[in-house]
């Protein structure tokens, strides 16, 4: 019996180190967010895209590599300054990433989940934790696409939608460049 138990052990031990080399292999394509930023960018509204002032983001690794956190602080010119944070991590078992966000405006926690396209932007969205902000007649949903195929820095856009991810609107296009 004590054999069969340290087989069983071994292979769970061996199960769990492949679950653990993934994650860490998923996490380490994050890395071009790891360091400081200065974020430019706009957001889109009635009147159309009204640039945002320069904002700042700082994200670095946590928890043994197998999380990132980032915090960002977005100037919205009249509407303010909002800090967000968002901790991106992968799940090695259902083979996604997920992305939770929390802004100082609402302190509501967004639960995104996604993976990286074709083109190789991680793209999540929050339809399936529906996490969504009601609106008038119905809920508004929302897109995130990080963009790390640009040669200096990398793009965020978000998206919006009002129809459940049918169709979607750019919200804020925001590109970050190195700090310093």
């Amino acid at each position: 019996m004590s054999v069969s138990v340290a087989l069983c052990f071994t292979g769970w031990a061996s199960a769990q180190e492949d679950v653990s080399a993934r994650q860490l292999e998923a996490m380490a394509r994050l890395a071009p967010l790891a360091g400081d930023w200065v974020v430019t960018g706009q957001i889109m509204g009635p009147d159309g895209a009204q640039p945002l002032e320069p904002g700042t983001a700082q994200a670095d690794y946590a928890f043994n590599d197998r999380g990132l956190e980032e915090t960002a602080r977005i100037d919205l010119g009249s509407d303010g300054l909002t800090e967000l944070r968002t901790l991106f991590s992968y799940d090695p078992y259902r083979e996604i990433y997920r992305l939770s966000v929390m802004d100082d405006a609402f302190g509501l926690l967004d639960i995104y989940e996604g993976d990286f396209d074709a083109e190789g932007r991680l793209v999540t969205t929050n339809l399936r934790a529906d996490t969504s902000y009601p609106i008038e007649g119905g809920q508004l949903h929302f897109k995130l696409i990080h963009d790390f195929t640009a040669s200096e820095g990398h793009d965020f856009e978000v998206h919006m939608s009002a129809d459940g991810g049918e169709s979607w609107m750019l919200y804020f296009d925001q590109h970050y460049a190195r700090a310093g």
